[in-house]
């Protein structure tokens, strides 16, 4: 008995050595990468750290709590059950939305598949391009990544988690699984994630295609709710107009027309020689009934003084030639023959002409309904448009559009006037980081990597295709398709997991 102690003795205080080799390893990693990256990873090696403490200490034991994944704080909650029995009692109506769900999520895990492939293959052959955006763009968080802020991401990432947690729930008990908990899980102060705890057993014993719809059903209702929140902007868009009608320039060339006559960018350009624009369509027309050398006048309202005050100016100015400016820029004689440039095409040099509109068209309205385009080009477009906008805020410094362009439209029509720009502006703003969240939550959790939801529900399509396959062989037993799915499964997430990582990596090297 004595012996028995001491060597339990020893097994403690080894595990206690270990546990301090690993605080002092995560410690040293941390403060390297917060040394190198960003001050957050300096907390985060604190939270894990303070975590373990909490978890040998029995702390979380008392609270319902475990760690996962070593710096995920998860806690439980019976809350909320009642709620969810309640909604999932049409339960034939939720598992047609489950099914649904399963076909919508089957077409969007092909082509997340194959667009990963695709770049794989390419960064192979073709090489990374290195990647000037900050380190902290990769750190997802409101107010740490550069592209996204606090208060409106911060609302819409957790209205995003309780949706796809509240389809896994509703499905649970849709298909007669108990759920055993809720929760949410934190990493710090910040809500990381939400979760649904059905039991165990039940989940494991329930057939595939209710295992599966349970699973699609949280990533298709955020997409389902990007598509909805996109329709929503479009519907508060129609309370906006363009404060003053014309078009502006985001860039203007250096050593070309407009240049030399004064005219900044962002200025509004109401008129050309007497004749009113409205579109950068309308404005190209124009230029191109004049030819190199032609004088022309602009009506231009500069930019707002600290009353608000745009003032009114009349520009004069002498169109150059579009190839010849071409030229100064190094073009051949070939090169603009090529480019299928006219001698006589008057040039005005700037870059980025549009109306007034133009920020929240590119938010609401791909360029589908312009003239030329087909029945399917418009109905792909529209699909994809709330897919495409997430890209916004890169371009804009964590904003759904420039700056100036808020500065050209105001609140107008009944709830416009009941609300104002503001509220409307805030709604949009909101809208828009919830399709931002909503989306990339969906697609995310579509890539078919253990633990997301697109990894079970390949797994599960493995399985059937597998036994398929198995039922022709010596030896069909189930634990010879278990084995071999868990191994098919566990070699793609990790093929497409360190595929990933190395494209990340690479972008920095």
């Amino acid at each position: 008995m004595l012996q028995e102690a001491e060597g339990s003795g020893e097994g403690v205080s080894d595990t206690l050595r270990a546990r301090d080799r690993r605080a002092l390893i995560v410690l040293f990693i941390s403060g390297f990468l917060a040394y190198q990256i960003h001050w957050i990873f300096a907390a985060l090696g604190i939270w894990v750290i303070t975590l373990s403490q909490l978890e040998r200490f029995g702390v979380l034991d008392r609270w319902n709590a475990s760690r996962v994944l070593g710096a995920l704080l998860m806690l439980r909650t019976k809350r909320g059950q009642d709620t969810i029995e309640k909604v999932a009692k049409p339960r034939g109506f939720w598992r047609a939305y489950g099914e649904i769900s399963l076909w919508t999520c089957a077409i969007v895990m092909i082509f997340i598949t194959l667009f990963l492939i695709l770049s794989f293959a390419l960064a192979l052959r073709y090489g990374v391009e290195k990647s000037d955006a900050p380190a902290s763009q990769l750190i997802p968080f409101p107010g740490i990544s550069p592209i996204i802020p606090f208060w409106w991401p911060a609302i819409a990432f957790v209205g995003a988690l309780v949706i796809h947690e509240f389809a896994h729930a509703l499905q649970a008990r849709a298909h007669g699984m108990r759920v055993k908990s809720v929760g949410l899980l934190m990493l710090g102060p910040f809500p990381a994630g939400a979760f649904v705890e059905p039991q165990h057993d039940e989940l494991l014993q329930a057939p595939r295609k209710e295992r599966a719809r349970l699973f699609a059903a949280a990533p298709a209702t955020n997409l389902y709710a990007g598509f909805f929140a996109w329709i929503m902007i479009g519907l508060l868009a129609t309370q906006l107009a363009v404060v003053n009608p014309g078009v502006h320039a985001s860039g203007i060339l250096e050593e070309s027309a407009a240049d030399g006559a004064g005219l900044q960018p962002w200025e509004i350009i109401t008129e050309f020689n007497g004749v009113p624009v409205h579109s950068g369509e309308e404005m190209s027309t124009e230029i191109q009934k004049f030819l190199p050398g032609d004088e022309v006048e602009l009506t231009v309202l500069g930019h707002p003084d600290e009353n608000g005050t745009r003032v009114q100016r009349n520009i004069t100015l002498t169109l150059g030639s579009h190839a010849e400016y071409l030229r100064s820029q190094n073009w051949t004689d070939e090169d603009i023959q090529n480019a299928g440039i006219d001698e006589n095409k008057s040039f005005l040099g700037v870059s980025g002409m549009a109306s007034g509109s133009i920020g929240i068209d590119t938010l609401f309205l791909p360029r589908v309904f312009d003239e030329g385009t087909t029945g399917y080009q418009k109905v792909v477009s529209l699909a994809i448009q709330p897919i495409v906008i997430i890209g916004i805020p890169i371009d804009h410094d964590g904003q759904i559009m420039d700056p100036h362009e808020m500065e050209y439209i105001a609140a107008d029509g009944v709830v416009g006037d009941l609300f104002g720009t503001t509220i409307i502006m805030a709604l949009i703003t909101l809208m828009f980081w919830f399709i931002w969240w909503n989306v990339g939550l969906g697609i995310a959790n579509l890539i078919p990597i253990i633990p997301f939801d697109g990894g079970h529900l390949f797994k599960d399509f493995l399985a059937v295709l597998v036994g398929t396959f198995h039922k022709f062989s010596k030896d069909p037993h189930p634990l010879k398709t278990e084995a071999t799915v868990a191994r098919i499964s566990t070699f793609t997430s990790l093929f497409l997991f360190f595929g990933l990582m190395l494209l990340i990596v690479a972008q920095r090297l």
